[in-house]
């Protein structure tokens, strides 16, 4: 399991990193999955997903942090039907795009890696 908790670590600095990004950088964040210029109102939800994602990020940290697998597994379990939303809103993304780009694909297939680690130690733990 040492392997997997790895991996979750690194999931916390690369959502923090995604989310400093998309708090300064917002527009151009959003950029990468649409084509088309976004209206203001849009740019300020996309800062709205930054603060979101530094929270579940410190949250992971926090059940990561503490050693057990008693609070990490519910949290483990709720980032996993996060990555099968995840997977299910950029799908739709990519449909109402007409096109699948690179952040589209590159959200799809993070989500279905971590979905697979987080289902892997879902099952290697159990439940206290």
């Amino acid at each position: 399991m040492r392997v997997v908790r790895a991996v979750f670590y690194f999931e916390v600095i690369t959502n923090l990193a995604s989310a400093i990004f998309a708090l300064l950088f917002t527009a151009a964040f959003l950029g990468q999955f649409a084509s088309e210029p976004l209206p203001v109102a849009a740019v300020e939800f996309g800062r709205w997903y930054a603060v979101l994602l530094v929270v579940l990020s410190l949250v992971l940290w926090a059940a990561l942090r503490e050693g057990t697998d008693r609070f990490l597994r519910p949290v483990i379990a709720a980032y996993l039907l996060g990555d099968a939303l995840q997977i299910a809103v950029a799908i739709r993304l990519g449909l109402a795009a007409g096109a699948f780009g690179a952040a589209v694909h590159a959200a799809i297939w993070t989500s279905v890696l971590y979905a697979a680690a987080r289902i892997y130690y879902l099952l290697g733990t159990r439940p206290h």
